[in-house]
């Protein structure tokens, strides 16, 4: 066990009981108000649905979960082992007065610390420099189980809106840093616990379900976590058990794409996120659509990066359009890419990256944003609601 994950709580709260030996401590008002029977629901079933998920089931004999306000605020939480320990409003809510967001907010937290005791806990990352092995995968895998547990509460939308397009602003900062840039002292390690880690960490890990499927990235993290549990890992390891068991699912490689880990360290190793600019041409009799990709930075810079971004899109109005198929078709690598056009789209909008799982901006030219506005004044539904955020984010960014 990692020094960092004991801990020791000496209360004379009151327990509330649940299924797996998990108990919910809180005193005894909240308690008897019934603030903790919420949690004593859904924390049994999210150890139940990670364990399952990945074949590993939760190896402690008990689970304790702690309502501390005094150390964690309102709003805070730790993953120790087996002694979870929250901020009241993270732990405790009031079904006798249903408030939304106050549910969401203690349903992804607490997701977020049981996913803990597999990313973080089981399998540890092997220094600070690369804790979005611990919180990223906490974080996305946060919406999962969220997504299992209760459907309604939509947690992809919460992640799309307030986790990735909202680090996106930082992301374009002089503030950014790399998801796996060296870390130095007490101090840096601090800065690693911030939104780059967190919400970039977990878009990233997103879009290598986009790029893989979700049954394949699965199927690869929990190789990683089997091989490598009680032991501590660097992503090496990880993009390992997910290029091996992609090329088992015929998953991989992917156009020019070969080495699955150098791919994947191009976004892990770099600062920000790229622009896609899209322009639809005509040459010699035939439509193009030409990509190019730019660093995007609210201050630019004479230094040039690139990434491989997987691409999808859509011809809003197709009538057999997939947004659930978020395999790239291609992949944008040089700086510029022509695509040939079968058809010719001139009246139809196109959308790329499916249900904004690709973690780039994008920047259509002029006649499309029109197209774009067009179908969202007459028909909005015609274009998925996590790009409708997207296609928002952009456009009060790139403004």
């Amino acid at each position: 066990m990692s020094t960092y994950l004991i801990a020791f709580a000496i209360q004379d709260f009151a327990g509330v009981k649940g299924d797996n030996n998990v108990t919910i401590w809180a005193n005894q008002h909240d308690v008897d108000a019934g603030l903790a029977d919420y949690t004593q629901d859904i924390g049994p079933r999210l150890v139940n649905f990670f364990g399952s998920m990945f074949g590993i089931e939760y190896n402690m004999p008990k689970m304790d979960m702690v309502s501390c306000p005094a150390r964690y605020g309102p709003s805070g939480a730790m993953e120790n082992w087996g002694l979870l320990l929250y901020g009241s409003d993270t732990l405790l809510y009031d079904q006798k007065n249903p408030d939304f967001e106050k549910k969401w907010w203690v349903l992804n937290v607490v997701a977020h610390e049981v996913a803990h005791q597999w990313f973080g806990n089981l399998v540890t990352m092997d220094w600070w420099d690369e804790i979005w092995l611990n919180e990223g995968f906490a974080t996305y895998l946060s919406h999962v189980g969220s997504e299992a547990i209760d459907p309604d509460m939509d947690s992809w939308a919460w992640m799309v809106t307030v986790r990735m397009l909202n680090v996106m602003k930082e992301d374009s900062t002089e503030a950014s840093y790399a998801l796996s840039d060296s870390v130095t002292s007490r101090r840096d390690i601090g800065r690693k616990f911030g939104n780059i880690t967190y919400s970039k960490g977990a878009s990233f890990i997103r879009m290598m379900e986009a790029i893989l499927g979700f049954s394949t990235l699965i199927k690869g993290i929990s190789s990683y976590l089997a091989d490598l549990q009680f032991s501590n890992a660097q992503e090496e390891d990880l993009f390992l058990h997910l290029e091996a068991a992609a090329l088992e699912d015929g998953k991989w490689p992917q156009g020019d794409m070969d080495s699955f880990e150098e791919t994947m360290k191009i976004w892990t190793n770099q600062a920000g996120y790229p622009l896609v600019s899209v322009e639809k041409i005509r040459e010699e009799g035939q439509n193009y659509l030409k990509l190019t990709q730019t660093w995007y930075r609210d201050t630019p810079m004479n230094i040039t990066q690139r990434w491989d971004i997987p691409i999808n899109m859509v011809i809003v109005g197709e009538a057999d359009t997939n947004w659930d198929d978020t395999a790239p078709s291609r992949w944008l690598s040089e700086e510029s890419v022509m695509i040939p056009l079968e058809e010719d789209f001139s009246g139809s909008a196109i959308i790329l990256n499916k249900k904004a799982m690709g973690y780039f901006r994008i920047n259509y030219d002029e006649e499309n944003w029109s197209l774009i506005a067009k179908t969202l004044m007459t028909d909005h539904e015609a274009i998925h609601p996590l790009n409708r955020a997207q296609i928002i984010c952009d456009v009060i960014s790139l403004a």
